[in-house]
C-alpha cells in the first residue's frame, strides 16, 4: 500500500505535468508531449473517479475496477463529444478541401523566432521561396501556406500555418518530391486527422510526432534512396499544384464514399456514416497513439 502522502505527492505531480507538458509542446515544437498530456488526463479522470466514489462511499468496490470504470468513462464522455465535432464539422460551412489563392496581403510569416529559425534552415538547405498562399476557411479566418523549393525543383517543401483557437499559429510541413515513374513520395507531419483516402500513386507518410521540419526531411530523404527512386522536375506552379491536390483528394474520397456527392450536402452533410466512423477512429489514434489510419 503506498501511504496517503506518497499518493498525494503523486497526484499533485501528475497535475503538474498535465500543465506544464502542453506548454512546452506549444513552445518548442514537440508534439509528443502533446500526447503524453492526453494520456496525464485520462489516467488523472481515472484517478480522481476512483477517489470520488470512495470519498462519497458510492461503491465499495476495489480501487482498481472504479479506476478502469473511470478510464471508460472518460473513453465514452470524449467519443461522445468527437462524434458530436465531426457531425458539426460535416453540416458547417467549412471546406474540408479548400482552395488556396496567392497571399498578397505580406502576413505569410508570423514575428516569433521559430519562424525566422525554420526560414534561415530552408535557405542553408538551398531551398528558395516559391510561393505564398492563402485558403479562407470562415470569416477572419484563414490557413497560410508558404511553398518552398529545391534546386533541383523535384522536391517542395510546404510550411502549413493554421491559426489555433488561442490565437497562435503552429506550423505542419509536407515534403513532396516526384519521381521519373510518376508517383508521388510524400512525408508529413500533419497532426489534423484525415481518415479519408489517397490516390493509388501517393506513396504517403504521416509522422504527426515529429515536430522539427530537419528532422522530417532527413525521414524523407531516408524513403527516397530506400524506395530508389528517380526524382524528376515538378512542371506545376505552386499554386497549381496544391489546388489540384485539394481537387484531386476531394473526388476520389466522394468516389469511395467518405464524402457525400455535392448536391446531397444540405440534406446528408459532407461527411458520409462511413467516412464519420473512419475520422473518428483516426482521431483517437492520431490522439493517443500519434499514428495515422493507412
Amino acid at each position: 500500500m503506498i501511504n496517503t502522502s506518497v499518493a498525494q505527492f503523486l497526484i499533485f505531480l501528475i497535475i503538474l505535468l498535465a500543465v506544464i507538458l502542453p506548454v512546452l509542446g506549444q513552445r518548442y515544437s514537440i508534439p509528443l508531449f502533446q500526447l503524453l498530456t492526453r494520456w496525464i488526463r485520462w489516467i488523472l479522470f481515472g484517478i480522481f473517479f476512483s477517489i470520488f466514489l470512495n470519498y462519497f462511499e458510492l461503491s465499495f468496490r476495489p480501487d482498481w475496477l472504479h479506476f478502469v470504470t473511470g478510464l471508460a468513462l472518460w473513453f465514452i464522455l470524449e467519443t461522445s463529444y468527437n462524434l458530436v465535432a465531426i457531425r458539426a464539422l460535416s453540416t458547417s460551412d467549412l471546406p474540408l478541401f479548400p482552395q488556396f489563392y496567392i497571399n498578397v496581403d505580406g502576413d505569410e510569416w508570423p514575428a516569433e523566432q521559430r519562424y525566422i529559425e525554420l526560414r534561415e534552415w530552408l535557405h542553408a538547405e538551398d531551398y528558395t521561396h516559391l510561393s505564398s498562399l492563402k485558403a479562407k476557411l470562415f470569416q477572419g479566418m484563414c490557413l497560410r501556406a508558404c511553398i518552398y523549393q529545391s534546386i533541383d525543383t523535384s522536391t517542395r517543401i510546404q510550411i502549413l500555418l493554421m491559426p489555433s483557437r488561442r490565437g497562435e499559429t503552429s506550423a505542419s510541413y509536407t515534403i513532396r518530391t516526384y519521381t521519373e515513374s510518376g508517383e508521388w513520395v510524400i512525408t508529413d507531419n500533419l497532426s489534423l486527422p484525415y481518415g479519408g483516402y489517397y490516390p493509388a500513386q501517393w506513396n504517403m507518410c504521416r509522422k504527426p510526432l515529429i515536430g522539427s521540419a530537419h528532422r522530417l526531411l532527413l525521414l524523407h530523404k531516408k524513403r527516397l534512396s530506400k524506395m530508389m527512386l528517380i526524382p524528376v522536375a515538378i512542371e506545376d506552379n505552386a499554386i497549381e499544384e496544391i489546388n489540384k491536390q485539394q481537387s484531386v483528394l476531394e473526388r476520389i474520397n466522394t468516389d469511395s464514399g467518405f464524402l457525400v456527392p455535392r448536391h446531397l450536402h444540405r440534406e446528408q452533410g459532407k461527411i458520409s456514416p462511413k467516412g464519420r466512423y473512419r475520422l473518428w477512429k483516426e482521431m483517437w489514434i492520431m490522439a493517443y497513439f500519434g499514428k495515422a489510419i493507412r
